[in-house]
Protein backbone atom coordinates (compact mmCIF):
# COMPACT_ATOMS: atom_id res chain seq x y z
CA UNK A 1 0.00 0.00 0.00
CA UNK A 2 1.06 3.65 -1.21
CA UNK A 3 2.12 5.70 2.14
CA UNK A 4 0.39 9.35 2.03
CA UNK A 5 2.24 12.23 3.03
CA UNK A 6 -0.46 13.80 5.73
CA UNK A 7 -0.95 17.56 4.36
CA UNK A 8 -0.55 19.19 7.20
CA UNK A 9 3.10 17.96 7.69
CA UNK A 10 3.34 18.64 3.66
CA UNK A 11 2.57 22.08 4.28
CA UNK A 12 4.73 22.64 7.23
CA UNK A 13 7.26 21.24 5.56
CA UNK A 14 6.77 23.19 2.42
CA UNK A 15 6.71 26.41 5.11
CA UNK A 16 9.77 25.51 5.84
CA UNK A 17 11.90 25.22 3.10
CA UNK A 18 10.21 28.46 2.07
CA UNK A 19 11.96 30.01 5.44
CA UNK A 20 14.70 28.73 5.09
CA UNK A 21 15.75 29.24 1.65
CA UNK A 22 14.36 33.08 2.43
CA UNK A 23 16.65 33.64 6.03
CA UNK A 24 19.60 31.62 4.21
CA UNK A 25 22.52 34.23 4.37
CA UNK A 26 19.55 37.28 4.41
CA UNK A 27 22.59 39.91 5.43
CA UNK A 28 23.50 39.70 2.07
CA UNK A 29 24.97 42.17 0.40
CA UNK A 30 25.30 44.44 3.39
CA UNK A 31 24.21 47.29 1.05
CA UNK A 32 20.83 48.91 -0.12
CA UNK A 33 20.12 47.11 -3.03
CA UNK A 34 17.36 48.09 -6.10
CA UNK A 35 14.87 49.57 -4.39
CA UNK A 36 15.73 49.52 -1.44
CA UNK A 37 17.55 52.59 -1.75
CA UNK A 38 14.01 54.36 -1.67
CA UNK A 39 11.89 52.19 1.01
CA UNK A 40 14.37 52.02 3.63
CA UNK A 41 14.73 55.04 4.09
CA UNK A 42 11.00 55.73 3.24
CA UNK A 43 9.95 53.76 6.17
CA UNK A 44 13.20 54.64 8.64
CA UNK A 45 11.39 58.42 7.70
CA UNK A 46 7.97 56.94 9.20
CA UNK A 47 9.94 56.16 12.16
CA UNK A 48 11.10 59.35 13.03
CA UNK A 49 7.42 61.43 12.38
CA UNK A 50 8.83 62.31 8.93
CA UNK A 51 7.40 60.52 6.25
CA UNK A 52 8.13 61.59 2.55
CA UNK A 53 5.94 61.41 -0.43
CA UNK A 54 6.43 57.71 -2.38
CA UNK A 55 4.41 57.02 -5.29
CA UNK A 56 2.84 53.81 -3.77
CA UNK A 57 0.11 53.93 -1.10
CA UNK A 58 2.08 53.50 2.63
CA UNK A 59 0.85 50.02 3.70
CA UNK A 60 4.64 48.24 2.72
CA UNK A 61 6.79 51.21 3.98
CA UNK A 62 5.03 50.57 7.42
CA UNK A 63 5.32 47.16 7.33
CA UNK A 64 9.16 47.88 6.59
CA UNK A 65 9.31 50.56 9.31
CA UNK A 66 7.30 47.82 12.06
CA UNK A 67 10.28 45.26 11.28
CA UNK A 68 13.19 47.53 11.44
CA UNK A 69 11.78 48.81 14.92
CA UNK A 70 11.32 45.12 16.36
CA UNK A 71 14.65 44.37 14.58
CA UNK A 72 16.66 47.11 16.45
CA UNK A 73 16.98 45.23 19.56
CA UNK A 74 18.21 41.79 17.91
CA UNK A 75 20.84 43.77 15.59
CA UNK A 76 22.16 45.49 19.06
CA UNK A 77 22.59 42.19 20.72
CA UNK A 78 23.35 40.00 18.73
CA UNK A 79 26.14 42.47 16.77
CA UNK A 80 24.36 42.24 13.07
CA UNK A 81 25.99 44.38 10.33
CA UNK A 82 25.20 47.24 9.71
CA UNK A 83 25.05 49.85 7.24
CA UNK A 84 24.69 53.93 7.25
CA UNK A 85 21.03 55.45 5.59
CA UNK A 86 20.52 58.70 5.76
CA UNK A 87 22.64 59.33 9.07
CA UNK A 88 21.33 55.99 11.02
CA UNK A 89 22.98 52.75 11.56
CA UNK A 90 20.60 50.21 10.31
CA UNK A 91 21.32 46.18 9.73
CA UNK A 92 20.25 44.97 6.59
CA UNK A 93 18.70 41.59 8.62
CA UNK A 94 16.41 44.53 10.57
CA UNK A 95 14.74 45.55 7.44
CA UNK A 96 14.81 42.57 5.58
CA UNK A 97 13.30 39.99 7.98
CA UNK A 98 9.42 40.88 7.83
CA UNK A 99 9.34 40.40 3.99
CA UNK A 100 11.28 37.13 4.60
CA UNK A 101 8.27 35.89 6.91
CA UNK A 102 5.42 36.92 4.65
CA UNK A 103 7.17 35.31 1.59
CA UNK A 104 7.83 31.94 3.15
CA UNK A 105 4.02 32.30 3.49
CA UNK A 106 3.02 32.69 0.03
CA UNK A 107 3.52 29.20 -1.13
CA UNK A 108 1.60 28.05 2.18
CA UNK A 109 -1.36 30.52 0.49
CA UNK A 110 -1.44 29.06 -2.47
CA UNK A 111 -1.72 25.40 -1.67
CA UNK A 112 -4.09 26.65 0.94
CA UNK A 113 -6.52 28.45 -1.97
CA UNK A 114 -5.53 25.24 -3.86
CA UNK A 115 -7.49 22.90 -1.80
CA UNK A 116 -10.11 25.10 -0.60
CA UNK A 117 -10.68 25.49 -4.00
CA UNK A 118 -11.01 21.99 -4.88
CA UNK A 119 -13.13 21.05 -2.34
CA UNK A 120 -15.79 18.53 -3.76
CA UNK A 121 -13.06 15.92 -5.73
CA UNK A 122 -11.49 13.59 -3.58
CA UNK A 123 -9.20 13.91 -0.92
CA UNK A 124 -6.22 12.50 -2.80
CA UNK A 125 -6.79 14.89 -5.63
CA UNK A 126 -7.20 17.70 -3.28
CA UNK A 127 -4.11 16.80 -1.23
CA UNK A 128 -1.96 16.15 -4.26
CA UNK A 129 -3.04 19.43 -6.03
CA UNK A 130 -2.26 21.83 -2.90
CA UNK A 131 0.87 20.17 -2.48
CA UNK A 132 2.22 20.28 -6.14
CA UNK A 133 0.86 24.30 -5.79
CA UNK A 134 2.94 24.82 -2.79
CA UNK A 135 5.79 22.90 -3.81
CA UNK A 136 5.87 25.28 -7.35
CA UNK A 137 5.78 28.31 -5.24
CA UNK A 138 8.58 27.42 -3.34
CA UNK A 139 10.59 26.46 -6.17
CA UNK A 140 9.97 30.21 -8.13
CA UNK A 141 12.54 32.20 -7.99
CA UNK A 142 11.30 35.65 -8.40
CA UNK A 143 8.56 35.13 -5.44
CA UNK A 144 12.09 34.09 -3.32
CA UNK A 145 14.16 37.44 -4.51
CA UNK A 146 11.39 39.61 -3.97
CA UNK A 147 10.84 38.57 -0.34
CA UNK A 148 14.77 38.44 0.46
CA UNK A 149 14.39 42.50 -0.19
CA UNK A 150 13.38 45.57 1.76
CA UNK A 151 10.73 45.47 -1.45
CA UNK A 152 6.93 46.21 -1.40
CA UNK A 153 5.86 43.93 -3.81
CA UNK A 154 5.78 41.07 -1.77
CA UNK A 155 2.93 42.48 0.63
CA UNK A 156 0.20 43.02 -2.34
CA UNK A 157 0.87 39.14 -3.14
CA UNK A 158 0.36 37.87 0.34
CA UNK A 159 -2.39 39.58 0.77
CA UNK A 160 -4.16 39.56 -2.69
CA UNK A 161 -3.81 35.11 -2.06
CA UNK A 162 -5.03 35.71 1.74
CA UNK A 163 -8.11 37.62 0.74
CA UNK A 164 -9.11 34.75 -2.26
CA UNK A 165 -7.98 32.07 0.11
CA UNK A 166 -10.27 33.62 2.32
CA UNK A 167 -13.31 34.56 0.36
CA UNK A 168 -13.14 30.72 -1.11
CA UNK A 169 -13.24 29.37 2.37
CA UNK A 170 -16.25 31.01 3.21
CA UNK A 171 -18.23 28.74 0.60
CA UNK A 172 -17.80 25.75 3.37
CA UNK A 173 -17.68 27.46 6.64
CA UNK A 174 -20.73 27.67 8.71
CA UNK A 175 -20.14 31.78 9.68
CA UNK A 176 -19.30 32.90 5.77
CA UNK A 177 -19.94 36.14 6.85
CA UNK A 178 -16.44 35.94 8.61
CA UNK A 179 -14.47 34.89 5.82
CA UNK A 180 -15.82 37.43 4.08
CA UNK A 181 -15.03 40.42 6.05
CA UNK A 182 -11.02 38.80 6.33
CA UNK A 183 -11.42 38.64 2.29
CA UNK A 184 -12.64 42.21 2.09
CA UNK A 185 -10.26 43.68 4.56
CA UNK A 186 -7.34 41.79 2.94
CA UNK A 187 -8.12 42.85 -0.92
CA UNK A 188 -8.19 46.69 0.68
CA UNK A 189 -4.67 46.02 2.31
CA UNK A 190 -3.23 44.29 -0.91
CA UNK A 191 -4.27 47.42 -3.09
CA UNK A 192 -2.71 49.58 -0.45
CA UNK A 193 0.34 48.19 -1.16
CA UNK A 194 0.30 49.13 -4.79
CA UNK A 195 -2.72 49.86 -6.86
CA UNK A 196 -1.99 47.01 -9.42
CA UNK A 197 -2.75 44.38 -6.59
CA UNK A 198 -6.32 45.20 -7.49
CA UNK A 199 -6.13 42.52 -10.32
CA UNK A 200 -6.33 40.00 -7.61
CA UNK A 201 -9.52 41.93 -6.57
CA UNK A 202 -10.77 42.16 -9.94
CA UNK A 203 -10.56 38.01 -10.75
CA UNK A 204 -12.38 37.51 -7.44
CA UNK A 205 -14.96 39.65 -8.84
CA UNK A 206 -15.32 38.51 -12.05
CA UNK A 207 -15.31 35.06 -11.45
CA UNK A 208 -18.14 35.76 -8.61
CA UNK A 209 -20.37 37.11 -10.76
CA UNK A 210 -19.60 34.82 -14.48
CA UNK A 211 -19.20 32.21 -12.72
CA UNK A 212 -20.81 31.45 -9.04
CA UNK A 213 -24.03 32.18 -11.18
CA UNK A 214 -23.84 30.92 -13.79
CA UNK A 215 -21.49 27.16 -13.59
CA UNK A 216 -23.30 24.30 -12.38
CA UNK A 217 -22.00 23.53 -8.39
CA UNK A 218 -20.32 20.29 -7.69
CA UNK A 219 -22.64 18.23 -6.41
CA UNK A 220 -20.52 17.47 -3.19
CA UNK A 221 -19.60 20.92 -3.72
CA UNK A 222 -22.17 24.07 -3.90
CA UNK A 223 -21.27 27.46 -5.07
CA UNK A 224 -20.33 29.96 -2.49
CA UNK A 225 -23.53 31.91 -3.01
CA UNK A 226 -25.75 28.96 -2.96
CA UNK A 227 -23.81 27.81 0.59
CA UNK A 228 -23.48 30.98 1.92
CA UNK A 229 -27.53 31.58 2.08
CA UNK A 230 -28.34 28.48 2.87
CA UNK A 231 -26.30 28.54 5.66
CA UNK A 232 -27.75 32.01 7.17
CA UNK A 233 -31.57 30.94 6.31
CA UNK A 234 -31.41 27.15 7.95
CA UNK A 235 -29.99 28.86 11.24
CA UNK A 236 -32.92 29.14 13.87
CA UNK A 237 -30.94 31.96 15.06
CA UNK A 238 -31.24 35.48 14.41
CA UNK A 239 -27.62 36.01 14.53
CA UNK A 240 -26.30 32.84 12.74
CA UNK A 241 -29.42 33.84 10.27
CA UNK A 242 -28.23 37.18 9.44
CA UNK A 243 -24.21 35.98 10.03
CA UNK A 244 -21.55 36.99 12.26
CA UNK A 245 -20.84 40.97 11.21
CA UNK A 246 -24.25 41.35 8.65
CA UNK A 247 -25.85 42.87 11.04
CA UNK A 248 -23.31 45.57 10.71
CA UNK A 249 -24.99 45.98 7.00
CA UNK A 250 -28.55 48.03 6.54
CA UNK A 251 -31.35 46.30 6.22
CA UNK A 252 -32.38 44.24 3.26
CA UNK A 253 -28.08 43.46 2.12
CA UNK A 254 -28.99 39.65 1.93
CA UNK A 255 -29.77 40.54 -1.67
CA UNK A 256 -26.67 38.69 -3.67
CA UNK A 257 -25.54 41.89 -5.74
CA UNK A 258 -25.97 44.23 -2.49
CA UNK A 259 -23.55 41.87 -0.80
CA UNK A 260 -21.25 42.15 -3.38
CA UNK A 261 -21.45 45.36 -3.34
CA UNK A 262 -20.84 45.44 0.08
CA UNK A 263 -18.00 42.57 0.42
CA UNK A 264 -16.05 43.50 -2.55
CA UNK A 265 -16.92 47.37 -2.57
CA UNK A 266 -17.58 48.97 0.97
CA UNK A 267 -15.32 46.88 2.97
CA UNK A 268 -12.04 46.86 0.73
CA UNK A 269 -12.57 50.41 0.34
CA UNK A 270 -12.70 51.51 3.88
CA UNK A 271 -9.73 49.45 4.82
CA UNK A 272 -7.67 51.47 1.85
CA UNK A 273 -8.58 54.66 2.73
CA UNK A 274 -8.49 54.24 6.50
CA UNK A 275 -4.80 52.31 6.12
CA UNK A 276 -4.11 56.13 4.57
CA UNK A 277 -4.80 57.24 8.37
CA UNK A 278 -1.30 57.22 9.87
CA UNK A 279 0.16 58.95 7.14
CA UNK A 280 -2.32 61.93 7.05
CA UNK A 281 -2.07 62.61 10.62
CA UNK A 282 1.71 62.68 10.33
CA UNK A 283 2.19 64.80 7.44
CA UNK A 284 -0.75 66.89 7.42
CA UNK A 285 -1.97 66.47 3.91
CA UNK A 286 -5.75 65.32 2.49
CA UNK A 287 -7.10 62.41 1.22
CA UNK A 288 -7.91 63.87 -1.86
CA UNK A 289 -4.48 65.87 -2.08
CA UNK A 290 -2.60 63.07 -2.02
CA UNK A 291 -4.24 60.97 -4.35
CA UNK A 292 -3.88 64.03 -6.81
CA UNK A 293 -0.25 63.77 -6.56
CA UNK A 294 -0.48 60.30 -6.59
CA UNK A 295 -2.13 60.62 -9.80
CA UNK A 296 -0.13 63.21 -11.42
CA UNK A 297 2.96 61.57 -10.50
CA UNK A 298 1.89 58.25 -12.38
CA UNK A 299 1.29 60.64 -15.60
CA UNK A 300 4.49 62.27 -15.06
CA UNK A 301 6.40 58.41 -14.87
CA UNK A 302 3.99 57.23 -18.06
CA UNK A 303 5.17 60.03 -20.24
CA UNK A 304 9.48 60.29 -19.35
CA UNK A 305 10.70 57.12 -17.73
CA UNK A 306 12.31 54.38 -19.48
CA UNK A 307 14.58 51.92 -18.09
CA UNK A 308 17.20 49.79 -19.52
CA UNK A 309 15.29 46.59 -18.06
CA UNK A 310 11.71 48.01 -18.92
CA UNK A 311 9.78 44.67 -20.06
CA UNK A 312 6.15 45.24 -21.83
CA UNK A 313 3.31 43.12 -20.48
CA UNK A 314 3.25 40.86 -23.88
CA UNK A 315 6.80 39.51 -22.57
CA UNK A 316 5.98 38.19 -19.14
CA UNK A 317 4.91 34.76 -20.31
CA UNK A 318 8.21 33.62 -21.52
CA UNK A 319 10.56 35.86 -19.05
CA UNK A 320 12.06 38.01 -21.48
CA UNK A 321 13.31 40.68 -19.42
CA UNK A 322 14.26 39.73 -16.46
CA UNK A 323 15.81 43.04 -14.09
CA UNK A 324 19.53 42.94 -12.61
CA UNK A 325 18.67 43.89 -8.79
CA UNK A 326 22.67 44.14 -7.73
CA UNK A 327 25.77 43.25 -9.48
CA UNK A 328 29.55 43.08 -8.01
CA UNK A 329 32.62 41.70 -9.68
CA UNK A 330 36.18 40.84 -7.91
CA UNK A 331 39.54 39.38 -8.75
CA UNK A 332 40.97 38.69 -12.43
CA UNK A 333 41.64 35.99 -14.73
CA UNK A 334 41.19 32.94 -13.12
CA UNK A 335 40.13 34.11 -9.88
CA UNK A 336 37.49 36.13 -11.30
CA UNK A 337 34.20 35.82 -8.83
CA UNK A 338 30.81 37.20 -10.12
CA UNK A 339 27.68 38.11 -7.67
CA UNK A 340 25.13 38.92 -8.63
CA UNK A 341 20.96 38.79 -7.66
CA UNK A 342 18.68 38.99 -10.73
CA UNK A 343 14.72 39.44 -10.16
CA UNK A 344 13.76 36.11 -12.64
CA UNK A 345 11.90 33.17 -12.20
CA UNK A 346 12.46 29.61 -12.33
CA UNK A 347 12.75 29.37 -16.16
CA UNK A 348 11.50 25.84 -16.85
CA UNK A 349 8.76 26.74 -14.29
CA UNK A 350 7.62 29.61 -15.57
CA UNK A 351 7.32 28.23 -19.59
CA UNK A 352 5.91 25.30 -18.45
CA UNK A 353 3.21 27.18 -16.49
CA UNK A 354 2.36 29.82 -19.37
CA UNK A 355 1.89 26.09 -21.46
CA UNK A 356 -0.49 25.10 -18.69
CA UNK A 357 -2.52 28.17 -18.87
CA UNK A 358 -2.62 27.83 -22.64
CA UNK A 359 -3.45 24.15 -22.73
CA UNK A 360 -6.32 24.99 -19.80
CA UNK A 361 -7.69 27.72 -21.97
CA UNK A 362 -8.02 25.58 -25.07
CA UNK A 363 -9.36 22.88 -23.26
CA UNK A 364 -12.42 25.04 -21.29
CA UNK A 365 -12.72 26.86 -24.76
CA UNK A 366 -13.11 23.84 -26.55
CA UNK A 367 -16.34 22.80 -23.79
CA UNK A 368 -17.96 26.01 -24.49
CA UNK A 369 -17.82 26.89 -27.93
CA UNK A 370 -20.60 24.28 -30.38
CA UNK A 371 -18.86 22.62 -32.75
CA UNK A 372 -20.61 22.68 -36.23
CA UNK A 373 -24.39 22.02 -35.62
CA UNK A 374 -23.56 20.69 -32.08
CA UNK A 375 -23.91 22.48 -28.79
CA UNK A 376 -21.06 22.84 -26.80
CA UNK A 377 -20.46 20.23 -24.31
CA UNK A 378 -21.62 20.19 -21.27
CA UNK A 379 -19.61 22.79 -18.49
CA UNK A 380 -17.55 20.96 -16.04
CA UNK A 381 -18.69 20.26 -12.84
CA UNK A 382 -16.39 22.71 -10.79
CA UNK A 383 -14.73 26.55 -11.03
CA UNK A 384 -11.25 25.41 -10.32
CA UNK A 385 -10.06 26.34 -14.01
CA UNK A 386 -12.40 29.65 -14.72
CA UNK A 387 -11.30 30.48 -11.73
CA UNK A 388 -7.24 30.31 -12.62
CA UNK A 389 -8.16 31.87 -15.94
CA UNK A 390 -9.71 34.47 -14.77
CA UNK A 391 -7.21 35.84 -11.95
CA UNK A 392 -3.96 34.86 -14.28
CA UNK A 393 -5.71 37.36 -16.78
CA UNK A 394 -7.17 39.80 -14.51
CA UNK A 395 -3.53 40.34 -13.35
CA UNK A 396 -1.78 40.29 -16.70
CA UNK A 397 -3.65 42.12 -19.09
CA UNK A 398 -5.21 45.01 -17.41
CA UNK A 399 -1.02 45.91 -17.78
CA UNK A 400 -1.33 46.54 -22.00
CA UNK A 401 -3.81 49.73 -20.81
CA UNK A 402 -0.34 50.92 -18.93
CA UNK A 403 1.95 53.04 -21.36
CA UNK A 404 4.89 53.33 -18.40
CA UNK A 405 7.72 51.38 -18.43
CA UNK A 406 7.28 48.75 -16.54
CA UNK A 407 9.04 45.50 -15.13
CA UNK A 408 8.87 41.72 -15.16
CA UNK A 409 8.10 41.86 -11.02
CA UNK A 410 4.64 43.03 -12.22
CA UNK A 411 4.17 39.65 -13.83
CA UNK A 412 4.52 38.32 -9.80
CA UNK A 413 0.23 38.28 -9.90
CA UNK A 414 0.36 36.43 -13.10
CA UNK A 415 2.60 34.10 -11.98
CA UNK A 416 1.06 32.34 -9.12
CA UNK A 417 -1.98 31.74 -10.90
CA UNK A 418 -0.13 29.84 -13.95
CA UNK A 419 1.92 27.91 -11.43
CA UNK A 420 -1.81 26.53 -9.70
CA UNK A 421 -2.77 25.66 -13.41
CA UNK A 422 0.76 23.66 -13.80
CA UNK A 423 -0.38 21.76 -10.28
CA UNK A 424 -4.38 21.62 -11.33
CA UNK A 425 -2.70 19.88 -14.35
CA UNK A 426 0.07 17.51 -12.77
CA UNK A 427 -2.70 16.70 -9.94
CA UNK A 428 -4.45 14.97 -12.05
CA UNK A 429 -1.36 13.24 -14.07
CA UNK A 430 -0.66 11.82 -10.99
CA UNK A 431 -3.94 10.13 -10.44
CA UNK A 432 -3.05 8.30 -13.46
CA UNK A 433 -0.57 5.59 -12.55
CA UNK A 434 0.17 5.99 -16.50
CA UNK A 435 0.46 9.77 -16.69
CA UNK A 436 2.50 9.50 -13.31
CA UNK A 437 5.90 9.37 -14.52
CA UNK A 438 4.78 12.23 -16.55
CA UNK A 439 4.60 14.59 -13.87
CA UNK A 440 7.03 13.45 -11.77
CA UNK A 441 9.36 13.96 -15.35
CA UNK A 442 8.55 17.69 -14.82
CA UNK A 443 8.43 18.14 -11.20
CA UNK A 444 12.44 16.66 -11.67
CA UNK A 445 13.12 19.46 -14.66
CA UNK A 446 11.61 22.43 -12.72
CA UNK A 447 13.62 21.09 -9.26
CA UNK A 448 16.98 20.83 -11.51
CA UNK A 449 16.42 24.49 -13.11
CA UNK A 450 15.30 25.97 -9.49
CA UNK A 451 18.74 24.12 -8.70
CA UNK A 452 20.72 25.38 -11.15
CA UNK A 453 19.32 29.37 -11.25
CA UNK A 454 19.75 29.16 -7.15
CA UNK A 455 22.61 31.25 -7.16
CA UNK A 456 21.01 34.20 -8.74
CA UNK A 457 18.15 34.30 -6.43
CA UNK A 458 20.90 34.05 -3.41
CA UNK A 459 23.64 35.91 -4.53
CA UNK A 460 25.87 33.48 -4.58
CA UNK A 461 29.22 33.87 -6.01
CA UNK A 462 29.96 32.25 -9.69
CA UNK A 463 32.93 32.30 -12.11
CA UNK A 464 32.27 34.63 -15.27
CA UNK A 465 31.79 30.98 -16.84
CA UNK A 466 29.04 29.95 -14.88
CA UNK A 467 27.66 32.97 -14.95
CA UNK A 468 27.31 32.89 -18.36
CA UNK A 469 26.00 29.83 -18.90
CA UNK A 470 22.90 30.82 -16.80
CA UNK A 471 22.08 33.80 -19.35
CA UNK A 472 19.46 31.47 -22.03
CA UNK A 473 18.23 34.19 -23.76
CA UNK A 474 20.06 37.58 -24.80
CA UNK A 475 17.72 39.46 -23.13
CA UNK A 476 18.55 38.22 -19.70
CA UNK A 477 21.88 39.61 -19.12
Amino acid sequence: MRRVVPLGWGMLGIGAIALTLRLWHLGDPTALVFDEVYYVPFALNYLQGTPSFDAHPPLAKYLIALGLWLGQWPAAWLDWPQLEVDGLLVSPLAYRWLNALVGASIPVLLAALALALSEGYSPQRRRTFALLAGLLMTTEGLTLVESRLALINIYGLALGLLGQWAWIRAGRSQHPSRWRWLASIALGAAINVKWNWAGFWLGLLLWDVLISDGEAPHPKSRSLRERDFEDLSSSPSPLRRRGWACSLLPAGWDNPWRKRVAYLGVIPMVTYLLLWLPHLALTGESLLGIHRQLWSTHQSIAANASHDYCSPWYSWPIMARPVAYFFERSGQGATAIATTIHAMGNPVLWWLSTAAVLALTLAWLARRLPVGAQHAAPLPPHAVVPFILLNYLANWLPWALVSRCTFLYHAMGMVAFSALGLAWLMAQWWQNPRDRPLALLLLGAIALSFWFWLPLYLGLPLSPASLQQRWLLPGWI
